[in-house]
């Protein structure tokens, strides 16, 4: 009987619902630039306010939160690592940026903190931690959330990908009432949260909810209709969050494994350029959905993957869902090559701060350049070969020297010095 309802659930149309998908978490490991530590007296000298903490962390010695304009937190930079080279374990530069909570919400979350970044002059910059939800009341073929997690725990659906799992809830009298689920462990690169948001916004004691910047969203969704009460008509409404904590503290890229199969694992682009709106958000939440929260209507004796599919979200609309590339030819190239050339780049740096003049200056800063230029090329998606690359470099030795040499003096070069085709110069310019 189950099978035959389920059937006719899933076959029936999806409710057509506004994405309420967001940012939760956004946070950047990065590096100050050689010689100028941005402490905080560094950002009161331009003009922000600043609230610091008495102390730092096991890691950081300085803790500070930046303020907007709107005299509201925005930017949390802990800086000033408590073991340092040479005989620590952290250079001197190393940062962790973070948004607070409240400005992940907004639509341009992060161009915002990547025009921070750039502005202060940042480099290395990789995040460490993003966290990416989307909040429903109903699933879209019509399930209830509460109604899905029971069965789950029945095992009347199975997720294909097995893993730890926590539960939370409460033990009453009338029965056990889950209301959240986490799949993964600590060490897990991506983990999953299921849970009744709802539930964790309201004040037990006070009956009162916080983050009204999350009840917002709700409202424009048509969640709800009184924001304080996160009531519609009446009625105090269940919204639930599915949400993906994505950890990667090496690469600009995050590994995940195909149906769970630990020897089958792809990789995923992960920068900031990767989330820079809605729509991006949801195509990576529906990327990630298509392995992480993947369940199979249950049948005694059946393998999992003859089972049916039990099917709760539609992103049929999502046009551009991520293709996933083998991370030995895309993740561990920008890696090494950071590795690789990061020390020196730090050197010449240093060795850069104290000189003045000269050809050995501009010898050093033509080294930084092309080690700049490697990094950069090392987490492409598509790096330039060494004939492209040379054409690159030789273009921007000439805008050196001439520095009014524009495109159709760069097109006559391609194509009367370097005989380049009209394919590669469309992808050059």
């Amino acid at each position: 009987m189950e099978n035959a309802q389920s059937s006719n659930r899933q076959t029936a149309k999806p409710h057509t619902l506004k994405r309420c998908v967001n940012l939760d978490w956004l946070e950047v490991f990065a590096r100050e630039p050689v010689g100028q530590p941005h402490t905080a007296d560094y950002f009161r000298s331009h003009g922000i306010e600043v609230q610091e903490r008495e102390y730092g962390t096991r890691v950081y010695r300085e803790m500070f939160t930046l303020m907007g304009s709107d005299g509201l937190p925005c930017i949390e930079v802990r800086r000033n690592p408590a073991s340092q080279n040479l005989n620590g374990i952290h250079d001197p530069e190393e940062t962790h940026i973070r948004l607070v909570n409240r400005m992940c919400y907004f639509d341009d979350a992060a161009i915002r903190l990547r025009e921070f970044l750039e502005f202060h002059h940042y480099t290395d910059v990789r995040i460490s931690r993003i966290d990416i939800c989307l909040d429903f009341v109903r699933f879209d073929f019509g399930d209830e959330p509460a109604r899905f997690v029971r069965r789950y725990l029945e095992h009347k659906y199975v997720r294909i990908n097995a893993s730890d799992l926590d539960l939370h809830g409460k033990d009453a009298w009338e029965g056990i009432d889950i209301n959240s689920l986490k799949w993964g462990s600590r060490y897990s690169m991506v983990s999953t949260k299921m849970y009744n948001k709802t539930m964790e916004l309201k004040n037990t004691q006070s009956g009162l909810f916080g983050k009204p910047y999350i009840r917002q969203a709700w409202y424009l969704c048509g969640f709800i209709d009184n924001m304080q009460l996160c009531t519609l008509q009446g009625q105090e409404v269940n919204v639930w969050r599915i949400e993906y904590s994505i950890k990667s503290p090496k690469a600009n890229w995050f590994t995940i494994e195909i149906d769970g199969k630990p020897n089958n694992k792809y990789s995923l682009r992960n920068t900031l350029s990767v989330y820079q709106n809605r729509n991006d958000l949801l195509t990576a939440f529906a990327s990630l959905t298509r392995h992480y929260f993947h369940f199979k209507i249950y049948e005694k004796g059946v393998r999992k993957y003859r089972c049916k599919d039990k099917k709760l979200f539609d992103f049929s609309d999502v046009q551009n869902v991520y293709k996933l590339t083998l991370p030995q030819s895309v993740a561990g190239d920008g890696d090494k090559h950071r590795q690789k050339f990061n020390r020196l780049l730090r050197l010449l740096q240093e060795y850069d701060m104290t000189l003045f003049s000269g050809d050995t200056k501009n010898a050093v800063q033509t080294l930084i350049t092309a080690i700049n230029e490697e990094i950069t090329r090392a987490d492409l998606a598509k790096p330039w070969n060494a004939e492209e690359l040379a054409i690159l470099r030789a273009m921007f030795s000439k805008r050196a020297i001439q520095n009014n040499w524009d495109r159709v003096d760069i097109t006559q070069v391609l194509t009367e010095v370097f005989n380049v085709s009209e394919s590669s110069k469309s992808k050059l310019l």
